[in-house]
């Protein structure tokens, strides 16, 4: 019984993060302009991140000392969604939704 409650609320979950993901999509297409720089926000249901995921890569990121092999190897470790060019896009995402600007701009500017 309990086993079965559980499998039906995970299929619920899934639903809502489909739905979510083809919400954005069709919001991303009606404002294309807006979308060439996502918000943390967006960026964060384009990747299915979950709220310690983000809250552990924020911190990498706040820690962030020069050197992009261990950041790359830290983020992997949290989740192995974190590959260089989605680390690159969530940097962006930061620096649109104005969180950790001078960081996210190091840490691109050394990725140039």
């Amino acid at each position: 019984m309990i086993n079965n409650e559980y499998e039906k609320l995970l299929a619920e979950i899934e639903k809502l993060k489909f739905h979510n993901t083809n919400l954005l999509t069709l919001i991303g297409t009606l404002h294309d302009e807006q979308m060439q720089q996502p918000t943390i926000h967006e960026t964060i249901v384009m990747l299915d991140l979950s709220k310690n995921d983000l809250r552990e890569f924020t911190e990498l990121v706040q820690n962030y000392n020069g050197n992009n092999y261990k950041l790359e190897q830290d983020a992997l470790n949290i989740n192995p969604v974190f590959r260089k060019n989605n680390i690159i896009s969530i940097l962006k995402a930061f620096i649109t939704s104005e969180m950790l600007v001078d960081k996210s701009k190091e840490i691109l500017k050394s990725y140039s």
